[in-house]
């Protein structure tokens, strides 16, 4: 079964709702895309997450989604390529 790229970008978003609850500062993805946060440059480097904590996340619900091997790598191409909580902390 093949499923649809609104599908695949909700498990996305369930990935990223998680990680930025985990992060350091904590924080509610949702909120900052309604307050405009998410349209700045390079917004997510202020959030840190082991990446660890970050490959654990996106198994963990990816298994739940009874994702296919091809979806789980395209979710993660796009977690780790789009706006995933910085793994490096600052100084």
């Amino acid at each position: 079964m093949i499923r649809s790229d609104k599908y695949l970008w909700e498990v996305c978003m369930k990935i990223y709702k998680e990680m930025y609850e985990k992060a350091d500062p904590p924080a509610d993805i949702y909120e900052l895309i309604r307050k405009g946060i998410t349209k700045k440059d390079n917004w997510f480097l202020n959030y840190y997450l082991e990446e660890d904590k970050q490959v654990e996340i996106i198994n963990r619900i990816c298994k739940e989604h009874r994702c296919s091997k091809y979806e789980k790598e395209k979710i993660s191409n796009t977690i780790w390529l789009g706006s995933a909580p910085s793994s490096c902390r600052k100084k």
